[in-house]
Order: structure tokens, then C-alpha cells, then sequence
């Protein structure tokens, strides 16, 4: 179905919009970051980074990930030519949180590696434990065990995911509790599949982002595939944010903001 608004029309009664303050958990105002002049798929390996960082920069936001923020379809229209299936998963509206687990290699045969546990926000490594929703869903699913768990013989394994708790983008899904959905699992070699990673996840304890579709073609048009963001959430009695879309290989991905999200919520 359709829906079709003109400019200047009362959709009040439509969208049933409600007063809306935002509150989320504060994170410390920095500096925009220096691109770096180093290839990133040499960031991926810890003695390079050691070598080439200043010691703060090397203890900031880990330089082997990327930070999360998906491409909105507008800017990148030609992605519609790319005919593939692509995976389609629901776009929580939180705020982003990273959890890594980095090995720290010994060169003495007989004594054990050591690991370093990491928890960011969107932008910062967070050094200190508090009652921030990202220490809180760390808490909850003992995320330091789960990434133990799944590091294997890798030098580093990390999990992104959206961060939900009742004073979180108004709450709209109505926590009492922080919660966590995860929407990325890397190693090094690169990000891991959604069906893969949500399989793998999920037997770990942890909620994955809601898997909309598996097999989703691009329609010829940007309309459409923000006509297809539309709906509601599956973990809430909410409108969906939108729609985040995959590659089945996890290389390839980009976001639909729902329209009708943003009129509601006024942003």
C-alpha cells in the first residue's frame, strides 16, 4: 500500500506523533579524527598498529573495526543495478555499542597468550566501567566470555550491536532492562554473514538484529525500497526505524530510513 503526503498537511492523527524528548546515554565531545594515511587492512594486524600509532591513538577506538554507521540509500542510488538477494534486517533504533576482544600473543612457548577485553560507544573506547547501557548489556551477557568463546585461534573477534534501555531514544520499545541486538560479528578476515552471524550469536546467548528477509531484490527505484522500510518492529509495538541491507557475504551493506519514522519522531 501507498501512502502519499503533500507539504503543509496535518498528519498528527495519522501517525498518532506524541511529544518526544530525546535522552540517551552522553558520550564526551571530541575532536573529529585525522584521516589515517595507512591502508586500513594493515590496521588489522597488531604489530603494525604498534608500530605506526601514537600510544593515546593506539588505546583509543580500535583502528581494526569500522565505526557504525551505515550509507543511506539516497547517497548511493546506483546500488539499485546490483540485482543479487540481498539479506534485510531490521534497523533498531539504540544506539550503537562494540565489543571486542584483542589476543595479546606470547613469544614464550609454555606461558598462555592474555587477551584485553574492549567496550566503545559509537565513537569511544569506554576505559572505565559504569552504569552506561554499554557496560550494562556487557554485564548481562557476559560479553567478554562470549567473545572468549568465539575467538578461536584469531588474533582479535568483535560483535557490534545496537543498544536499547528505557533512556535510549525515548524508549520506544519499552525496556526496563538495557538490551542488546547485535547486527555485526568480524574477525579479521572481514564481517561475518547475517544468517551465519545471528546462527553463531544466538547459540551464545546473545538477540540478533530481526531478520526481515533473506532473499530481497532491489526494486529500480529509491521510492520503493523506502516504501519497503515502512513497517512495524518486531521487538516493539513501534514503527520500525528503517531497514539495513547485507550482502549474504557481509561485505556489502547499506540503510533505508523509514520517512514516516522521522515525521513521528521529529528526526
Amino acid at each position: 500500500m501507498k501512502i502519499y503526503f503533500e507539504e503543509g498537511m496535518d498528519v498528527t492523527e495519522i501517525l498518532g506523533v506524541k511529544q518526544y524528548e530525546p535522552t540517551m546515554d552522553k558520550e564526551p565531545e571530541i575532536k573529529e579524527a585525522k584521516k589515517s594515511k595507512y591502508p586500513k587492512f594493515l590496521m588489522r594486524f597488531g604489530w603494525f598498529r604498534k608500530l605506526v600509532l601514537p600510544k593515546k591513538q593506539a588505546k583509543g577506538f580500535p583502528n581494526f573495526i569500522s565505526k557504525t554507521d551505515e550509507t543511506r540509500i539516497q547517497n548511493m542510488p546506483f546500488i539499485l543495478e546490483d540485482k543479487r538477494q540481498w539479506i534485510a534486517t531490521e534497523k533498531v533504533d539504540g544506539q550503537s555499542g562494540s565489543f571486542c576482544l584483542v589476543r595479546k600473543k606470547s613469544w614464550i612457548p609454555w606461558v598462555k597468550d592474555k587477551f584485553e577485553y574492549i567496550v566503545c560507544s559509537r565513537n569511544l573506547r569506554l576505559w572505565k566501567k559504569d552504569s552506561s547501557s554499554y557496560w550494562s548489556v556487557s554485564d548481562r551477557y557476559d560479553m567478554e566470555k562470549v567473545l572468549r568463546n568465539l575467538i578461536g585461534d584469531w588474533n582479535w573477534v568483535a560483535i557490534q550491536g545496537e543498544c536499547i534501555a528505557s533512556n535510549v531514544q525515548g524508549n520506544k520499545y519499552k525496556v526496563s532492562t538495557p538490551d542488546l541486538y547485535v547486527f555485526n560479528l568480524i574477525y579479521p578476515d572481514g564481517r561475518v554473514g547475517s544468517c551465519t552471524a545471528k546462527e553463531i550469536c544466538e547459540k551464545q546467548g546473545l538477540k540478533f538484529v530481526p531478520i526481515i528477509a533473506t532473499d530481497y531484490v532491489l526494486p529500480d527505484t529509491v521510492n520503493e525500497v523506502l516504501e519497503y522500510a515502512h513497517g512495524q518492529s518486531v521487538i516493539g509495538d513501534t514503527l520500525r526505524e528503517g531497514i539495513v541491507f547485507r550482502s549474504s557475504d557481509g561485505k556489502l551493506s547499506f540503510k533505508a530510513v523509514d520517512p514516516l519514522f522521522l515525521i513521528k519522531y521529529d528526526e
